[in-house]
């Protein structure tokens, strides 16, 4: 039985086989598999070497110091750090601001945690995205008041594919005194970063969308900011004792080598991206009931979100069943919840059901894309055809 050709990168990522050489190097006895905090022998100054190693590549992907660098268990935790961790440590300094800045569009690692802070008296401002998908500088600064203390905004959403300029945002919260932090799980190594010449304080970082490994990640957080992080993990005082608990040196080690790929082939990927995009477009512009959700243009190359007018979104994916894909919506065992980023872009609840997200990325062939737009261009006018005539014999 063929498998269906897979668009879901931006959910994981197949791991690029350089990556497992280097994470298998730490992992038997002849490689650094020792715990990195042993200072008492050769073994964990090996592992230890290891970790530092993967921490300068990431610094030197991002524009940024290896003393800026923040190892976690991936971005929803890095997400979690900076949010609770700067609500809490602003706090214990006697800071009493108690707002928050965010949009409707966020990851779940984002909005979940704003709600929880909620519960604890504190007050988030949930900003609704352009048509685009995009938050421009103007509706977070109009949203700013002396009581808030943190806007996080992410560089691009996992939907949409969507690139709001978090660098221009960065700079105009520093000019109320309010600290800035995006989630770039999404875009990491294919849009602007250069953290240490820009105005944002904290980042998100994750392994898992970049041919990289799951379970691990990293917060930057900017030296010069001065940041007050309260740890959300003890136990041993690690990573400079904001996140306690044994580094995984493979791990580490495995995230250190995708972004160093990525630093000498990101733009190469990122050319061949677009011209995947523009290719996939091109092939289904004539379907019927097509939606192109997001900008045409200027977000990520590689994220394409669709919805088709007039077609029953439960029979999307089924019916398309040579591509293995994401809706973008949520299941249930009774009902298929309406993306909450499609409605906030003011789709209605069956366009928004009726929705796929294709993602591709490094591993993804011409051969693919052909594939992708025989089962749009043939399946979906079908599909409509059947739901046209299934609404004639209600009637």
């Amino acid at each position: 039985m063929s498998k269906p050709v897979y668009f879901d990168y931006a959910a994981a990522t197949p791991t690029d086989k350089r990556v497992v050489e280097v994470m298998i190097n730490c992992m038997s006895i002849d490689g650094a598999f020792a715990n990195p905090h042993a200072k008492d022998h050769v073994y964990g100054w090996q592992a230890a070497e290891a970790v530092e190693n993967a921490r300068e590549q990431v610094a030197n992907l991002i524009g940024a110091s290896p003393l800026e660098i923040t190892f976690t268990s991936g971005a929803t935790e890095s997400n979690n750090l900076a949010i609770f961790g700067l609500a809490r440590g602003l706090a214990k300094k006697g800071d009493k601001r108690r707002h928050i800045i965010t949009s409707k569009i966020e990851h779940k690692a984002i909005l979940e945690a704003c709600q929880l802070l909620e519960d604890e008296g504190y007050r988030v401002t949930y900003l609704s995205p352009d048509k685009a998908g995009v938050i421009d500088v103007d509706s977070v600064e109009k949203a700013i008041t002396d009581d808030t203390f943190l806007v996080s905004i992410a560089q691009a959403n996992s939907v949409l594919g969507s690139v709001s300029d978090i660098h221009a945002i960065a700079s105009m919260c520093h000019r109320h005194q309010v600290y800035f932090h995006s989630d770039v799980a999404q875009s990491i190594g294919y849009l602007k970063m250069d953290y240490d010449n820009s105005d944002i304080d904290m980042v998100s970082l994750t392994a898992e969308k970049v041919c990289g490994p799951k379970g691990v990640g990293a917060l930057y957080v900017k030296r010069s900011a001065n940041v007050p992080l309260f740890a959300q993990i003890y136990g041993g005082g690690q990573e400079k004792g904001l996140r306690g608990g044994t580094v995984p040196t493979h791990e580490v080690a495995g995230l250190g080598k995708a972004f160093d790929i990525l630093s000498t082939e990101g733009l190469k990927d990122k050319a061949r991206f677009e011209k995947m995009r523009a290719r996939l477009l091109e092939g289904i512009k004539d379907v019927p009931g097509l939606v192109i959700n997001g900008s045409k243009t200027g977000g990520l190359p590689n994220i394409l979100s669709l919805s088709f007018d007039g077609i029953d979104g439960h029979m999307l994916l089924p019916t398309l069943s040579g591509i293995a894909a994401s809706t973008g919506s949520a299941c249930s065992s009774t009902s298929l919840e309406p993306s909450y980023i499609l409605k906030a872009i003011g789709h209605s609840d069956n366009l928004a059901r009726a929705s796929i997200r294709l993602s591709f990325g490094r591993y993804t062939e011409d051969s693919e894309i052909d594939t992708v737009i025989e089962e749009i261009t043939t399946k979906i006018p079908k599909l409509r055809d059947a739901g046209s005539m299934w609404k004639v014999k209600q009637k």
